[in-house]
């Protein structure tokens, strides 16, 4: 692929880092492409914010993370000054999410591309319309790879360092009365697809349970809400969903945080899903969090510590 090296760093950036000045990559200029999604104005005012942040560097971000035409949009960007690598950071929260799986593909880590249709459960039986109009549904039959002349690197997200569930820990805290004694419960967007959501579960699951552990949470569950699913799939994860939220209520008082950057989507989904009864909802996601910001900064500088 005209000489690009692909690569990918399993990073596990620490919660804060030093400021952002250095310049070069060995002797090499080299530029950060920040791969967002799901971007509504306070995303987008965030995403601002973290670009400012990274100086002495080529920095571009792209809006829709899966989105291969925009991604090679950027890439020529920083083509245009001049880096000779690429540092890509993923704002997806889930490693294991098609999102990065359609990532791995067009950076050339993964085989093949993704697919993350609604289960068909019978002929002829259409998918709920998606609430979000952005919402990028990958088919299976995947965009072209990318194309650079630089160096392509693509960083590990967000849950493979403590920031993240650092972050939810203190979200869920403030709205606990005594967290010993209550349930916390990590709500997010999960795949269309129930195969891809059995691997989605696991890893949000592992998430949770490092919230509760940060916390000092009695137990530690997980809830998905899912958009533009076929009805039946739509029928069981309320079904599954409200029996777990039920449980927890029955134990004692609940809390519940979306992983999100932007939570409101997802607090729009759940609420559909399960009501408003029950659990005490922060919604505020990750942004304003300081400490996205400086996972996003030590990431880009640390990257070649770790490359494989």
């Amino acid at each position: 692929m005209n000489g690009v090296v692909l690569a990918l760093a399993l990073l596990a950036a620490p919660a804060a880092a030093a400021g952002f000045g250095n310049t070069s990559m060995g002797t090499k200029p080299y530029g950060v492409l920040i791969l967002a999604y799901d971007t509504g104005g306070a995303w987008k005012k965030e995403l601002g914010h973290i670009r400012s942040e990274l100086t002495g560097v080529a920095v571009e971000s792209v809006e829709s993370a899966g989105d291969g035409v925009a991604i090679q949009r950027g890439l020529d960007r920083l083509k245009a000054q001049h880096v000779s690598k690429v540092v890509a950071i993923p704002l997806e929260l889930v490693s294991e999410s098609p999102v990065m799986d359609e990532l791995r593909y067009l950076f050339g880590i993964r085989a093949e591309p993704t697919s993350d249709k609604p289960d068909a459960l019978r002929p002829g039986m259409a998918p709920v319309q998606a609430q979000n109009k952005s919402t990028l549904v990958f088919t299976g039959k995947g965009p072209k790879r990318l194309k650079s002349e630089a160096e392509l690197v693509l960083t590990a997200t967000i849950d493979k360092a403590p920031a993240l569930a650092d972050i939810l820990a203190d979200r869920a805290k403030t709205l606990a009365r005594d967290p010993a004694k209550e349930a916390v419960i990590v709500v997010g967007l999960a795949p269309r697809s129930d195969k891809g959501l059995d691997t989605w579960k696991a890893s949000v699951t592992a998430i949770a349970e490092s919230v509760r552990v940060k916390g000092g949470f009695r137990e530690a569950a997980i809830i998905w809400v899912r958009d533009g699913t076929r009805a039946g799939q739509q029928d069981k994860d309320r079904a599954e969903n409200k029996a777990t939220l039920r449980r927890l209520i029955t134990a004692g008082g609940v809390v519940a945080v979306p992983l999100a950057p932007d939570g409101r989507r997802v607090g729009n989904l759940l609420q559909r899903q399960v009501g408003t009864s029950g659990y005490r909802w922060n919604g505020k996601g990750l942004i304003g969090d300081p400490r996205l910001t400086d996972w996003v900064i030590a990431a880009a500088e640390r990257y070649p510590e770790r490359l494989i």
